[in-house]
């Protein structure tokens, strides 16, 4: 009974389990450099064949990882379409909105826009499952929402497909931001690794089916990649969905959803620096802005108040 998903045993207060603090740190520092490299990896790979080459290594490496370690890995019976519903936006739409925006603007503006999803998380978890809209979790979100647009406003004037490229990705976070909040509201009786295991399977059968329909004539070309790209589909498989994947479902998991997507919004900075270390951008004093709001609004989260109640470990 340990090993099973639980929803709502560490999932009080509005701070993080301090044994989630070391997990958040190192899915922040694997998500947020990944931009520039996505970026890179579509320069030379077929969009629809690099996410299911993620998808299947997530699903193989995880679901060997929980029989390896004696977990339940069968889906229990009638929880099918709540995980294939939540699968469908956490995985599905979400990654078929974010590979058609990536080409159209900026790294590091694209990480900004993918992190609105605490504003569309935080707001839902509030309507669907009636999460407390705290003093607390409030400002945080605003000081995140103001350093997103902070840097959202800087390059307004200079991106040539706004309307494209902007309401693609503002669509892959609020999908990403449902999923979140439908798997609190729909709990299944799972370890975080074998749920994470199927989640990647059920939503990248749409994307599975993509491949021979659209890239097959591409594959070919596929040994010639160059360092880079390999590298970055490669870091993909293995570094962001079977660690940083397994380590949001269960950050989910075990703290309230809003919580969870506060959390999160240090990524875009990461992705931001990622993204003038690796392709050569120059900050701008909005960039250093934001990283200031965004510090505040992890801290709103991260941080004890006092009254808090700091959850227990989680069990693994």
């Amino acid at each position: 009974m340990n090993k099973q998903r639980s929803v709502s045993r560490h999932s009080s207060g509005d701070t993080l389990a301090p044994a989630l603090w070391l997990q958040l740190a190192g899915l922040t520092l694997v998500w947020g450099f990944n931009w520039p490299l996505m970026k890179v990896v579509l320069t030379e790979v077929p969009p629809w064949t690099f996410r299911s080459l993620c998808f299947l290594t997530a699903f193989v490496a995880l679901g060997a990882v929980a029989r390896t370690r004696g977990q339940s890995f069968a889906l229990p019976r009638g929880t099918w379409p709540r995980v294939a519903l939540v699968a469908f936006f956490t995985i599905t739409l979400n990654n078929v909105l974010l590979m058609l925006a990536i080409p159209t603007l900026p790294a590091g503006r694209t990480v900004i826009l993918y992190y609105t999803m605490p504003v569309w998380s935080v707001l839902l978890a509030a309507w669907f499952l009636g999460e407390r809209l705290s003093a607390r979790r409030l400002g945080g979100l605003a000081a995140g929402a103001a350093g997103v647009g902070l840097l959202v406003a800087r390059d307004l004037s200079r991106l040539d497909h706004v309307s494209h490229g902007m309401l693609l990705m503002l669509g892959a976070a609020f999908s990403w931001g449902l999923g979140t909040v439908l798997q609190k509201r729909l709990p299944v009786a799972l370890p975080a690794t074998s749920y994470t295991a199927w989640l990647m399977l059920l939503g990248g059968i749409p994307i599975f089916l993509m491949v021979p329909a659209l890239e097959i004539d591409k594959l070919r070309a596929l040994h010639a990649l160059s360092f880079w790209p390999a590298f970055g589909v490669l870091y993909n498989m293995f570094a962001v969905f079977v660690f940083g994947w397994w380590s949001w479902i269960r950050l989910v998991e075990r703290a309230p959803a809003g919580v969870a997507a506060i959390s999160s919004l240090m990524v875009p900075v990461v992705g931001v620096f990622a993204g003038m270390l690796f392709l050569g951008e120059r900050p701008a004093w909005q960039d250093y802005a934001a990283l200031a709001l965004v510090s505040l609004a992890m801290a709103s989260v991260m941080l004890p108040g006092r009254g808090d109640r700091t959850p227990a470990p989680p069990v693994l």
